[in-house]
């Protein structure tokens, strides 16, 4: 699995739907996020697949082929407003073999769009990207 940075902000504009954390390790939460971010993706011109639960939080599939990408959304109980999203890449093993591993490439663009959603949005406070 290739991984992105952290981005890490702040906002009150994700509610917490009741038993949303049934599906994904308790106290974590971030569907209403991955919601959100879906539809910002698809504005951007990405065809994100629907929202599904992991058990580290929410992420939005988003096809790259030959990879599967995913931007990982999620708050704890304790954080409240601090959120946090990553994006990760999956797949490609056999480019990987023949030494022609593109997910990086992959990665780096569904990242800077993300990023791109997430400073345009008004609702969005205290942006922050943690190092690698």
């Amino acid at each position: 699995m290739t991984q992105s940075a952290y981005i890490h902000f702040k906002s009150d504009s994700f509610p917490i739907i009741p038993g949303e954390d049934e599906e994904t390790n308790p106290g974590l939460f971030g569907k209403s996020l991955a919601e959100w971010l879906s539809l910002r993706l698809q504005e951007k011109g990405l065809v994100p697949e629907e929202v599904i639960a992991e058990d580290f939080g929410w992420c939005v599939p988003v096809p790259c082929p030959p990879y599967r990408a995913y931007v990982a959304c999620g708050v704890s109980r304790e954080a409240g407003s601090d959120w946090g999203v990553y994006a990760f890449a999956e797949g490609g093993l056999f480019s990987r073999l023949i030494g022609r591993d593109k997910r990086a490439e992959t990665l780096s663009s569904l990242y800077a769009t993300v990023k791109i959603c997430l400073e345009e949005a008004p609702e969005i406070r205290n942006l922050r990207q943690e190092s690698e």
